[in-house]
């Protein structure tokens, strides 16, 4: 049976109402979603993080933490003092940033340090902080984060040594370091690390847990220049 042009518009507009019912319908549910955790901000109209100054002589940006805690307050006013100190900066190699993400009910931020050091070697240094808005907007402390996954401390110093042993087979496969230099002895003594817990910091991304954890770049052998910020950031399988 042949349908004619009228029933064929008809079941057309149809679908077309499903679809545009099902489009809103999708909207309003995720607006409930987000916005239930509004009760949190200090701010409505700002996300969960956001820039507080920018300075930009040092390219330095600044966050505001904009959940209404006490741990929350105190932390910015614990950033804010901070930031003082890179006000007047006018090197890049001094600064202070930021990066956060926010998925579902965690909102995480690392702060990130840049700075010169005494025998003029850059460094980068990391903080970070988790909330849990289902939580009350709690910030979460390491035992907590790794519960979330269901790891122990053992198993991020197993996947660290790891991912740095897959950094050292590099440099000696591209003969940045010699054979001579062993892994153990060596390489892990160039990048100071004698424990791969020091200096962990926990960030969530996207529902992957993330760490960073500085290390020290620069030895004889001049190989810093393979580094950027991004090795200093560790993917947890």
């Amino acid at each position: 049976m042949k349908i004619g042009p009228v029933e064929f518009n008809k079941k057309l507009f149809i679908a077309m109402v499903v679809i545009l019912v099902l489009a809103i319908a999708a909207t309003i549910v995720k607006n409930i979603y987000v916005n239930r955790y509004d009760k949190y901000k200090i701010n409505k109209k700002q996300d969960f993080i956001y820039t507080r100054y920018e300075y930009k002589n040092s390219n330095s940006s600044i966050p505001y933490v904009n959940i209404n805690t006490s741990f929350a307050k105190d932390l910015n006013n614990q950033i804010k003092n901070l930031a003082d100190s890179y006000r007047d900066s006018d090197s890049p190699n001094t600064s202070m940033s930021y990066r956060y993400n926010i998925n579902a009910n965690i909102v995480s931020l690392v702060v990130i340090f840049k700075s010169i050091n005494e025998e003029d070697e850059l460094e980068f240094d990391f903080v970070t902080y988790v909330f849990d808005l289902d939580k009350g907007a709690k910030a979460l402390d390491d035992e907590e984060i790794l519960s979330k996954y269901n790891l122990t401390e053992d198993d991020i110093s197993k996947e660290l040594k790891k991912q740095m042993k897959e950094k050292y087979d590099y440099e000696i496969d591209e003969e940045i370091l010699p054979d001579t230099c062993d892994f153990e002895d060596c390489f892990l003594s160039l990048r100071n690390i004698e424990n791969y817990l020091d200096n962990v910091n926990y960030f969530i991304e996207n529902d992957e847990l993330v760490i960073y954890r500085s290390y020290k770049v620069y030895s004889e052998y001049n190989e810093e220049d393979v580094y950027s910020r991004d090795d200093f950031k560790f993917y947890i399988n």
